[in-house]
């Protein structure tokens, strides 16, 4: 009984590396020509930062007051909003700190 049971664990943990590991031999394949035949030569993009960051601070009034990356009473400031509008002003927040910093990163030097 005890030994019938380790055989069945052992039998299921063989199946799924077995599984998995034919998936991921499989789709490697595809992986590696995920990016197609790029014929159009050097295709770089940019982001308006300044532009987002304005329309972020637009749609959220509680950003457009910030005058710091990190202002103290920021908490205070989530308290008065609802639930779902704290949340929206947190990502848009995160959001705003990623876009200063690709800013900061594609300025020339």
């Amino acid at each position: 009984m005890f030994n019938m049971k380790h055989m069945k664990i052992a039998i299921f943990v063989l199946t799924v590396s077995i599984l998995g590991t034919s998936a991921l031999i499989v789709n490697s394949g595809n992986m590696a020509y995920a990016q197609g035949n790029n014929t159009q030569g050097n295709v770089t993009t940019t982001i308006d930062a300044d532009g987002l960051i304005k329309s972020l601070k637009a749609r959220h009034p509680v950003l457009a007051q910030l005058v710091t990356n990190e202002d103290k009473d920021l908490v205070v400031k989530f308290k008065d909003l609802d639930t779902k509008e704290a949340l929206k002003t947190a990502l848009a927040l995160n959001m705003l700190h990623l876009l200063q910093q690709y800013r900061e990163i594609d300025e020339p030097q």
